[in-house]
């Protein structure tokens, strides 16, 4: 005989499923936005629970073979470079992309005028996510299709430096074979100074600026690495912030969050100018809309200021009086990213006139150039502007006038490689590459 369940125990189970789905829910909410350190085992399988509608759906994408290093086509109309007025560029471009032959991130030395590819690193990347795994427990779900070479820095004898994002700084040869590899924290950014060291974000772990007040704080620091692989310096931005009078940006500026600066740009005065020296560094702390200009030397900022970009992504020095900042102007919206004013753009401030302008406004609008995070551009000796436009897989050269050309290195019909932070190379900077004479 079949018993009906009373009302009151359906209303009641409903309850207590109510109960636990919203203590979860905080549980998981108080980990995450750094209000708790993600230390014990509880923690973890807290996470862990949470992350399995992820895990399912990433594992259904793995079966796919759909990998995160190819991206939708925002751009149908270009496959490969697309100039404009019959232009011929005798540069080429460092592409960091995915090679579908391969099925896994490479770097390609491109040459423009015909598109040819000069030479190619393929890493190993089973060695790379062991090493990267190795020293990065917070990011569980490493495999072939999600592991990036980040801002390949190519020297002349073809050897390639390069981070996979909170992974080791990696060095590998002309044939791709491991050379050395610095344990470490590294991520975005990965700059050659005069001296012929490399300048890159890492991250102190654990953190030492302020342990007792602040809980798990991601402590992002100035690192500098020897062409050798030796650790040469590292200071905590944190601290030499609070150092020179500005723990009122750390502490002082809304609601406290783990990535409190998220440093992703270092770029090292390779010459003097008239407001630095050789060897002062220019950073970028995007979740504090920041630039500042700091000399390690006698741990001095020398300026700084906030805005009027928004969560920039890119810094350079121009002449010997300016600088670039590549704003993404986005408001940061727990993770969805949205553009205030629809597109990305260039500011340019002048030292000596004290005054920032953006000249290049009408060309990030009409051209729609709109990456939410990451991105990069580089001003070239003409003036015209090289712009990585990351999210959407696309590259540009332009002017105040418009687009010069524009390249996306596309798969098929409907996907492109994502891009990882390439970099244009002139045709004089080409000639230091004496590998390639022995090709």
């Amino acid at each position: 005989m079949n018993k009906k369940i009373p009302l009151w125990l359906v209303l009641l189970l409903l309850w207590f499923s109510l109960i636990i789905t919203l203590t979860f829910g905080w549980l998981v909410w108080k980990i995450e936005t750094g209000r708790h350190r993600i230390e014990s085992k509880t923690d973890r399988f807290i996470i862990k629970t949470a992350s399995f509608p992820t895990l399912v759906k990433e594992s259904f994408k793995e079966i796919g073979q759909k990998s995160t290093l190819m991206g939708h086509d925002m751009f149908p109309g270009i496959s490969g470079l697309k100039t404009e007025n019959n232009y011929i560029d005798s540069n080429y471009v460092l592409l960091s992309t995915y090679d579908k032959a391969k099925d896994q991130s490479v770097a390609k030395l491109i040459r423009l005028s015909d598109q040819k590819v000069m030479h190619e690193w393929a890493p190993n990347y089973e060695e790379l996510l062991k090493l990267r795994a190795k020293q990065n427990k917070y990011w569980p779900e490493l495999n072939k299709h999600n592991i990036r070479l980040y801002h390949p820095l190519l020297s002349a004898d073809g050897s390639l430096v390069f981070n996979c994002v909170l992974s080791p700084l990696v060095k590998i040869d002309r044939n791709s074979k491991l050379v050395w590899a610095v344990n470490g924290m590294f991520h975005h950014s990965v700059e050659l100074d005069a001296d012929g060291n490399i300048w890159t974000p890492s991250v102190i772990k654990p953190s030492a600026f302020l342990p007792d007040f602040l809980d798990n704080y991601k402590d992002d620091a100035l690192t500098e690495v020897s062409s050798e692989g030796k650790l040469l310096y590292q200071k905590s931005v944190a601290q030499l912030l609070d150092e020179n009078g500005y723990r009122y940006l750390l502490l002082g500026v809304g609601t406290y969050e783990r990535d409190m600066l998220h440093l992703n740009d270092i770029m090292p005065a390779l010459t003097p100018g008239k407001y630095w020296k050789k060897g002062d560094l220019l950073i970028s702390l995007r979740n504090r809309s920041t630039v500042l200009l700091y000399r390690p030397a006698t741990n001095k900022v020398l300026w700084l200021q906030t805005g009027p970009w928004l969560s920039q992504h890119d810094v350079n020095f121009i002449g010997l009086d300016k600088i670039g900042v590549f704003g993404n102007d986005v408001l940061r919206d727990f993770g969805h990213d949205r553009l205030t004013n629809g597109h990305n753009d260039e500011y340019i401030i002048n030292f000596s006139t004290n005054k920032t302008e953006t000249p290049y406004t009408a060309f990030f609008k009409k051209a729609n150039v709109a990456t939410p995070s990451e991105g990069r551009s580089d001003f070239l000796p003409n003036g015209d502007l090289f712009i990585e436009e990351t999210n959407n897989n696309r590259l540009l050269r332009a002017n105040a006038k418009g687009i010069v050309w524009q390249y996306v290195d596309r798969i098929d019909q409907h996907t492109v490689a994502a891009l990882s932070w390439s970099r244009f190379i002139s045709k004089d900077e080409f000639k230091k590459f004496t590998f390639l004479r022995s090709n």
